[in-house]
């Protein structure tokens, strides 16, 4: 049993650890957040995939997206137990949960212009704790 503890010790402290080399890597303790980016042509919907540990609320900004470009959540799991309709629209899971995946819908109008859009999604234990953030690239591609 020895061993196994160790190794579970081990592993724990190196989750933790992922990521800590620099500021604003989206790691605060067990408060995580992560997102994958995703391309797209115009007309379609981007997803963005989102993994969340320890959290309690999340939430997304139109960084270098348009406004009018609408951005939905869809399949997350646990699903939250709250969804605050503001600016920015909130998630909300009351107690705290230790792991949550989704996916954040981002529909790119016919006439975006091609290049680089980049999604803040952030995530906190409570509305007024310190936040982590992931930055997710929504990538519009051109015309063939």
């Amino acid at each position: 049993m020895r061993t196994r503890r160790t190794v579970l010790v081990l592993s724990a402290g190196t989750l933790c650890l992922a990521g800590c080399g620099s500021p604003g890597d989206g790691s605060n303790g067990g408060l995580a957040v992560e997102t994958a980016d995703a391309s797209v042509a115009p007309g379609e919907t981007a997803r963005i995939e989102v993994q969340a540990s320890s959290v309690g609320v999340l939430t997304w900004q139109l960084a270098e997206i348009p406004e009018r470009w609408q951005v939905t959540h869809k399949g997350f799991k646990p699903e939250p137990t709250a969804v605050r309709e503001s600016y920015p629209p909130e998630l909300v899971w009351d107690p705290v949960v230790d792991s949550v995946t989704g996916t954040l819908a981002v529909a790119v109008p016919n006439d975006a212009s091609p290049g680089e859009y980049a999604l803040a999604v952030e995530a906190g234990t409570d509305a007024f704790d310190e936040r982590v953030v992931s930055e997710a690239t929504v990538t519009v591609e051109g015309a063939a």
